[in-house]
């Protein structure tokens, strides 16, 4: 069984993806509008107004399989931090979740642990690396073992560089720590994961 932080963050993508699953709503909603006008003009002279079955799961199909191998990748850091560019990166095991990395703001960088836990750390572009700077900007409902062990950090690291990453292939970075003990410490204040791996895989469409 899966756990609850695995199921939470599940919870988060589809969350995340919210938009997107209205999108979809929307186009059904449509498919079935034409499917009733179409058949209603085939039968001007009967009282029926029957939906083609037929034709909506077909359009619908279609649709779907488009939608589902849609394959997010990137072929380098600029288009990941792109103005127009969204993207979510975990890394996921059998029974624990990393926390997960958004990109959806210019020069920070969100990161969830759950949908009611949020951190976000500044970051530049360097070459080919997004260096990632530490901080204590939490936005966070309960008091997680990740805002624990956050919040026992000494504030003389806010501000220094502490994590740098960079695209291994199109649909995974890889993170390498500079404050190696505060990461260390972190990561062993819990006993649910890991919670800074050393790679992250894009979340992609259809993942969960």
């Amino acid at each position: 069984m899966p756990s609850l932080k695995v199921k939470a963050s599940i919870k988060h993508i589809f969350m995340i993806k919210y938009k997107k699953q209205v999108d979809f709503s929307l186009l059904i909603t449509v498919i079935f509008s034409l499917a009733c006008n179409q058949n209603s003009s085939s039968n001007s002279n009967s009282n029926s107004k029957q939906i083609d079955t037929a034709r909506v799961l077909e359009l619908l199909k279609n649709e779907y399989a488009k939608m589902v191998t849609h394959r997010l990748s990137f072929r380098n850091i600029s288009e990941i931090i792109s103005d127009s560019s969204y993207s979510s990166w975990v890394e996921l095991r059998y029974n624990s979740a990393s926390l997960m990395l958004h990109f959806q703001y210019k020069d920070t960088l969100a990161i969830s642990y759950s949908p009611e836990c949020w951190m976000m750390f500044p970051y530049k572009l360097e070459e080919n690396k997004i260096i990632v700077y530490w901080d204590k900007n939490i936005d966070t409902k309960y008091n997680f073992d990740i805002v624990k062990a956050v919040n026992k950090t000494p504030k003389k690291f806010i501000g220094k560089p502490f994590m740098t990453l960079e695209l291994v292939n199109d649909t995974t970075l890889k993170a390498t720590y500079l404050l190696k003990e505060m990461i260390k410490k972190i990561n062993h204040s819990s006993r649910e994961g890991t919670f800074f791996p050393e790679k992250y895989i894009i979340a992609q469409e259809g993942y969960f």
